[in-house]
């Protein structure tokens, strides 16, 4: 289980930097290049930048990339979406080559992955460009603020399995600080927000109340082989 320090997280956020920050210290070193998914924003690569590593994006992870047979996984990997502006001075170099096999990938994913992304595509990919012990690192997180429960990460393990990385682990991120032993939930303006709208809609029809979202979870595989071996 990783804290979240003194401040909350946003719990909208698909990218919370020090999330970000922790995944990109945790597994890999200054110098690495690490690819970030396709609907990465600019807080989040700039927070990678700012650790000394090479950063770009991944192609194709964006949720409505269920297209399926209109290209094939390996097919512009790497998008231009991480190159710095005149404005944003940054290491030397910043970008990842297409070619270039990667020490690190982190992914972002709703709720409702598992209907939304090719998580097969996704896990193909990552193994095709992780270099030997690199890592893939999910963030997601559960939902049933709708009326029923969505939760990716089985399906994610078993779509990274069938890809032969190596699950590692399962890491609970919390979005609350803990003060005394004790969750703080401080949620934002629209988070509470989204609270009501579900609480109300529960309480209607008889149904128990949700609880506000206080974690998400960050699901970790290892790529155990050099992809690059078998053509050798």
């Amino acid at each position: 289980m990783w804290t979240c320090g003194d401040d909350a997280i946003d719990s909208h956020e698909s990218w919370p930097v020090p999330i970000v920050e922790a995944l990109t210290t945790s597994f890999s070193a200054p110098g690495a290049r690490v690819l970030l998914g396709q609907n990465a924003d600019e807080a989040a690569l700039d927070a990678v930048r700012a650790l000394d590593r090479d950063v770009d994006t991944l192609a194709g992870l964006e949720p409505d990339s269920t297209d399926g047979q209109s290209r094939p996984f390996w097919a512009d990997l790497v998008s231009g979406a991480a190159t710095p502006t005149a404005d944003t001075p940054t290491p030397e170099p910043t970008a990842v080559e297409p070619g270039d096999r990667v020490e690190l990938i982190l992914v972002s994913l709703p709720a409702d992955a598992a209907a939304t992304v090719s998580l097969d595509r996704l896990a193909l990919m990552a193994a095709a460009r992780l270099r030997f012990g690199g890592i893939l690192a999910v963030y997601t997180h559960s939902d049933w603020n709708q009326g029923h429960l969505s939760d990716p990460t089985g399906a994610v393990i078993a779509a990274a399995q069938n890809a032969d990385l190596l699950y590692l682990q399962h890491i609970v991120t919390l979005h609350t600080p803990v003060r005394d032993g004790q969750l703080r939930a401080a949620p934002t303006p629209a988070v509470a927000v989204d609270y009501e709208v579900a609480r109300h809609r529960a309480i209607v029809p008889g149904l128990p109340a949700p609880h506000l979202r206080a974690h998400g979870d960050v699901l970790v595989f290892a790529q155990p082989s050099d992809p690059a071996g078998d053509h050798a």
